[in-house]
């Protein structure tokens, strides 16, 4: 294993290579049930960056970002405002009390599982294909 960092969000993730492919790979700390050190020593790729990684992903999935535009209605705005979706979010308060959520990432079946907690207070503005997403994952 070759550790490159840890990322957080919902839960937190060793970021590393191993030996079966060049690809990196993410582990949930939370099945980690041990780790030791070794005598092994790697040479780390120097331009990998770790914050641009994790900008690329909602989540776990490692997927072309694309651009989301999120509706958050009044009555959960104060939790939203709070609430850190994606490390490059905007946040802007509409007139109506609503607040709209943009932000580039991938992981779109992990960005849905997520909105479904906020209930009927999320609406998918953008873009359409993640709103068709969350359409069928609220209809099965």
């Amino acid at each position: 294993m070759q550790p490159y960092g840890i990322i957080y969000g919902n839960s937190a993730f060793l970021v590393g290579h191993t030996d079966r492919g060049s690809d990196l790979r993410l582990w949930r700390l939370a099945n980690i049930s041990g780790a030791g050190t070794t005598a092994r020593q790697f040479a780390g790729n120097p331009a990998f960056d770790l914050a641009e990684f994790a900008k690329r992903s909602f989540g776990t999935f490692q997927e072309d970002p694309v651009a989301a535009r999120l509706r958050f209605a009044a009555q959960v705005s104060d939790d939203v405002n709070h609430f850190i979706f994606h490390p490059d979010q905007t946040v802007t308060r509409n007139t109506d009390g609503s607040l709209t959520v943009r932000f580039a990432a991938g992981g779109l079946d992990e960005i849905c599982w997520h909105l479904v907690t906020w209930d009927t207070h999320v609406t998918v503005d953008e873009p359409a294909h993640l709103r068709q997403r969350m359409a069928t994952l609220c209809a099965s």
